[in-house]
């Protein structure tokens, strides 16, 4: 019972130390010990009660009466297939005593450790984007004072805005060319939380009509460039930051810019072709005319991370539009402003530039040139946006140009491997939704550095990897309510015994010598039995010649069975009973 209780208690424990485990184990064994030799005992009792009723009534052989009273020690004992014929009970009740030495073999061992986890919440700080805290503003952007002379955080409120810090760079480089978020920089290993922040994100939508007159205007100027002897003949993707120059004048900066005093507009302006299906079912390319800005954007951010895997569940609510900073000398730069800024342009530089065809036309059949092929002069070829649906129109140039003589239309749809794999990772998706991921994913990688966050305290919770105990119940009760059961059985047949035939004696000496002289077992059928017998050869209790029993039988004895006893004076035995005390 003990064990059946002290293994269920301890179902769903975490386990301790390794000694502690051993522990229980230890627990398991004595316990099932305990149930063995308490059951045994009873069993046992219950036989020699049995056994020592059955020879008042049958005949018993010495051969059979060693077997029997020899099987608590002796499982041979079991071979003397005699013993089963005239002892049934007795055998059986015998043979489930031995079986009780089965259960400690299984039911200490039903106790098992599995893998399982511990779960606590705990109120602690966790990291979030600092980009949005007026104090942490000069780790994103390099923006130093409009005046000479001034001293650092105290009257330095005026700054020019000249371009990100590199490690806006760097994590912009790393987080469009991954086509995810980076990994986070997080206290606890194995824990889950939630986190609210301001921090920016790009929107992308359709031009209105004066603006794509002027990309229409700045395309026409970049295509109608000199570049020695190449011509610009189709444009499959432009990309640019509309930029203000010395004379008002607006201009495309369509590659990366350089770290100095700008007026750029806070926006990024694209044209590019888009394969579509037009109203009569036929592939059509359809220039499109995009203008890209940065808001400020409520994030809602459910992040968790076990064993180094990372999720992240990105939510946010779009904001206001956020303008290029353009203080006067005596106002007070807005410094979140400035690094919203330095956001959009570390993007920008990802994303400007052109993929075009070009056409040498002063090439002549006998010179070893190109005389016409396309080119991508972008960073984006080094981003995952590469695989984008917008620039398909690009990819298929080989075959619109007729790049070689047998090149067709109808081959342009045999995508190469390389460009299978592009489009998988960019899902085929449009540039504006691509951007516009770009941005949420930039921003939730800054938490990749540590010390471009702050902390908040917030709810979190820890999963930690621990050992519970369980058990087997099967291997645990099944064979203790065996042994129960036969156990039981047992019992009662020796209780029936004891009920009817009153107390037997033991397996003690005196217990023999006493039984030699108790008239229940001299009355028995083995009085006149000529099998050599414990009845037979007991006698009445008065003096007695033992004698030689079974020679000559007409029972099929062999002469092996016969042996002869010396002439033996039963007074003398008594005497020395006496001696002790028994009668």
């Amino acid at each position: 019972m003990a064990h059946c209780i002290f293994y269920p208690k301890l179902k769903d424990q975490v386990v301790g130390k390794s000694d502690q485990q051993e522990e229980k184990i230890r627990f398991g064994t004595g316990f099932a010990f305990l149930a063995q030799i308490c059951l045994g005992a009873s069993v046992w009792t219950a036989c020699t009660q049995w056994l020592w009723r059955t020879l008042m009534k049958k005949d018993m052989t010495f051969e059979v009466l060693n077997s029997a009273f020899g099987a608590e020690t002796s499982v041979l004992s079991f071979l003397n297939f005699e013993m089963w014929k005239r002892l049934k009970v007795g055998s059986t009740i015998a043979f489930l005593a031995w079986g009780l030495l089965i259960p400690p073999f299984f039911t200490p061992a039903t106790l098992y450790i599995f893998e399982s986890t511990q779960v606590e919440h705990i109120n602690a700080a966790m990291p979030h984007p600092s980009i949005a805290n007026v104090s942490a503003a000069h780790l994103f952007t390099y923006s130093p004072p409009s005046i000479r002379g001034t001293k650092q955080y105290e009257n330095d409120v005026n700054r020019i805005f000249t371009g990100p810090r590199t490690v806006m760079n760097l994590l912009a480089t790393a987080t469009s060319s991954l086509g995810e978020i980076l990994p986070l920089d997080l206290p606890f290993n194995n824990s889950a939380y939630s986190i609210n922040f301001y921090a920016p994100v790009i929107k992308c939508g359709d031009a209105n009509d004066t603006e794509r007159y002027a990309i229409d205007g700045l395309l026409k100027e970049e295509m109608n460039a000199i570049h020695g002897t190449l011509n610009e003949t189709a444009s499959a993707y432009f990309s640019f930051v509309p930029t203000y120059n010395s004379t008002g004048s607006l201009t495309a900066v369509s590659h990366p810019r350089r770290q100095i005093p700008s007026t750029p507009m806070n926006e990024l302006w694209m044209t590019f072709l888009r394969p579509e299906i037009n109203g009569q079912g036929e592939r059509v390319k359809t220039r499109h005319y995009q203008i890209c800005r940065p808001h400020n954007a409520s994030y809602n951010l459910e992040i968790s991370q076990y064993h180094g895997l990372q999720n992240v569940s990105v939510e946010y609510e779009v904001g206001e539009t956020i303008p290029f900073p353009n203080e006067k000398p005596n106002e007070i730069s807005n410094m979140t402003q400035h690094a919203y800024t330095a956001f959009m342009w570390t993007v920008c530089d990802q994303l400007v530039g052109k993929l075009a065809w070009m056409d040498d036309t002063s090439i002549k059949d006998e010179q070893q040139a190109t005389a016409q092929f396309g080119i991508i002069d972008s960073p984006i070829q080094h981003t995952s946006l590469l695989g984008s649906v917008d620039f398909d129109a690009y990819f298929e140039f080989d075959e619109e140009k007729e790049l070689y003589k047998d090149q067709n239309m109808s081959t342009a749809f045999d995508l190469s491997d390389q460009r299978l794999k592009d489009k998988a990772m960019a899902r085929n998706r449009t540039l504006d939704i691509l951007i516009e991921e770009l941005s949420s994913n930039l921003t939730v990688s800054m938490m990749h550095n540590r010390l471009l966050t702050d902390m908040t305290n917030t709810t979190v919770k820890l999963t930690t990897d621990v050992n519970r105990y369980n058990y087997k119940a099967y291997g645990l009760f099944v064979p203790y309510a065996l042994a129960n059961a036969f156990a039981l059985v047992c019992v009662i047949l020796g209780l029936t015994s004891y009920v009817r035939d009153g107390a037997m004696p033991g397996k003690k000496v005196q217990d023999y010598v006493q039984a030699m002289h108790d008239p229940k077992f001299q009355g028995s059928p083995a009085v006149n039995s000529r099998t050599p017998s414990f009845s037979a050869v007991s006698g009445p209790d008065e003096p007695t010649e033992m004698r030689r029993i079974g020679e000559g039988s007409g029972e099929g004895r062999s002469n092996e069975r016969a042996r002869y006893y010396q002439d033996t004076r039963s007074s003398s035995d008594v005497g020395r009973v006496e001696g002790v005390g028994i009668v």
